[in-house]
């Protein structure tokens, strides 16, 4: 499994690469950049959803395991925006929020569908897909609010009209009705699915490469943020897993990639929306991305080896 996950970590890493050299030559432009990642946010990752839905049977074990993802999510994200708040202080002159909000936020769906479609399949995206409702609530309450500084929760309404919620809904009325399309609608969505590695990866490389690496190097908050999102949150999301036994395994590994995965682009996005710092947003999601290639395989080996001890 480690393996599995290492081999699609380089992969990513490689398609990110693809994805600066294209900008660096001038192939993609930035605003090209942000359309590659409005491709595979409004299309592809909905087509995604909706075909994991169809492609697997109606299970009460199923059920009951989408049912604890959502659980295991909604709690992680309590823990992980409490230590957010404990270890990166507000002080002036740091963009506090900012931080905050890419250590809390991982790129879950960019990077967990491939991963999780990888180690276990459809059912995998499945949980994605749970976790990923749970990541767009929070996300767009108390993420908007904490880069704000203010309370608004007419933004519920933009959670329930984005394109993954809705393929979430229209993905669970094929689950439970077992509804079957025309070959030539499913056999399109196939084609549709296998751009989100591809796409995603080099939209991140597109936005990896408007950082300036060097100024990130130099920052050393830039390391602290690296280092509370990439192994402090992860470790604390893998002891909570390590005592859910109860919980499946499969279930609980898709949790503990999310939670790992890299800083949010959409951190970046907002910040460029809100007239915030998006530069030091960029190196932040620059430099996780770029040393979420070793820790996420790293957290899934400890987990799947003190799994192996306490059983």
């Amino acid at each position: 499994m480690t393996g599995i996950i290492a081999n699609q970590a380089v992969i990513m890493l490689l398609l990110i690469m693809v994805g600066i050299l294209a900008y660096r030559l001038k192939i993609v432009s930035r605003e090209g950049g942000r359309q590659l990642s409005a491709v595979v946010l409004e299309i592809v990752t909905p087509v995604i959803v909706v075909h994991a839905y169809m492609d697997v049977k109606y299970s009460s074990e199923l059920m009951i395991n989408l049912l604890w993802t959502f659980a295991l999510a909604a709690v992680s994200y309590i823990l992980t925006i409490s230590v957010a708040i404990l270890l990166l202080r507000n002080k002036e002159g740091r963009e506090t929020a900012i931080e905050r909000f890419s250590a809390i936020y991982s790129n879950c769906g960019f990077m967990g569908i491939p991963l999780a479609s990888a180690l276990f399949g459809a059912q995998g995206v499945l949980y994605v897909t749970a976790f990923l409702t749970v990541f767009f609530f929070f996300s767009w309450t108390h993420g908007i609010m904490l880069l704000t500084g203010k309370s608004d929760m007419k933004v519920l309404l933009k959670v329930l009209r984005s394109p993954t919620i809705i393929a979430i809904a229209i993905g669970l009325v094929f689950y439970f009705t077992q509804l079957r399309l025309p070959s030539v609608i499913t056999d399109t969505m196939n084609f549709i699915a296998d751009l989100n590695t591809p796409l995603a990866m080099i939209a991140s490389g597109v936005s990896v490469a408007q950082a300036n690496i060097l100024e990130a190097l130099k920052n050393p908050r830039v390391y602290l943020v690296s280092f509370v999102k990439l192994l402090i949150l992860p470790l604390i999301t893998l002891i909570m897993c390590l005592f859910c036994g109860f919980i499946s395994e499969e279930v609980r590994i898709v949790v503990l990639i999310l939670v790992s995965a890299p800083s949010a682009a959409m951190c970046t996005l907002q910040c460029q929306k809100l007239g915030l710092c998006d530069t030091y947003a960029s190196q932040i999601f620059a430099m996780t991305t770029i040393l979420s290639v070793g820790t996420l395989p790293i957290m899934v080996k400890l987990f799947t080896f003190l799994l192996e001890m306490v059983g």
